[in-house]
């Protein structure tokens, strides 16, 4: 015959032994308070008896097992019978990460937090590219007004300049963050042909004299005739 002793407080069980004999009658067993001859039911690893309006009831029991807190994910051991991690805001389930919370009874990424760790990174990846525009067009925009730049120089402060202002176009867009095209950088550049040389001038021939017109020969002289 055993007696089975349980908590004041809330009926957890809490220990079985044999009973003392009542001095008075020798037919009779002394049950103490908080006891009872009721054998608690068969527990399972995660219950635990209690004893409560006059009847055992099994209660859950995760002591002893590390649990985590939902709010930090802290991992922290039940000390007390009774309730389940639920019900002490734990779950048996690790944190996978510090990006994770627990929503709905699992740990889920916050949509919000996608959301903005998208937007952080297609920022950082335009101001990567912004940087390096700027980089390219360095200290020139003053020798671009002043008219000092050769040919090539215009050409990438141009094209730089383009390039930049399409970035700024992209992170201004409704789609953005979700839908993201970033613009080209500027092609090499590439000299224009040379021109074809210019045709010399030819030589104007002189002009050929005009034929002067004839001028009257002188009679002949007379010739002696030698008859005479």
């Amino acid at each position: 015959m055993l007696i089975h002793h349980y908590s004041q407080s809330n009926g957890e069980y809490l220990s079985s032994g044999q009973p003392d004999a009542d001095p008075r009658n020798p037919e009779r067993w002394l049950v103490p308070s908080w006891a009872t001859f009721d054998a608690p039911p068969a527990r399972t690893p995660t219950t635990w008896p209690f004893y409560r309006d006059g009847a055992w009831t099994l209660l859950p029991d995760f002591r002893g097992r590390v649990c985590y807190r939902t709010d930090t994910g802290e991992a922290v051991e039940i000390a007390t019978a009774g309730k389940t991690p639920d019900e002490l805001g734990l779950t048996t389930e690790a944190q996978p990460s510090t990006r994770h919370a627990w929503i709905d009874g699992a740990w889920v990424i916050p949509a919000a937090l996608l959301e903005r760790e998208k937007r952080d990174a297609a920022m950082a990846e335009f101001e990567r590219r912004l940087e390096a525009a700027r980089k390219a067009n360095a200290g020139k925009a003053d020798a671009y007004a002043a008219g000092l730049l050769d040919d090539e120089g215009i050409y990438y402060f141009k094209a730089w300049s383009a390039y930049q202002m399409a970035l700024v176009s992209v992170i201004q867009a409704d789609t953005f963050p979700d839908s993201v095209t970033w613009p080209t950088t500027p092609a090499p550049y590439v000299a224009p042909p040379p021109s074809p040389p210019q045709p010399q001038p030819q030589p104007q021939p002189e002009p050929e004299p005009e034929p002067q017109p004839d001028e009257p020969s002188a009679p002949a002289a007379p010739v002696a005739n030698p008859a005479t």
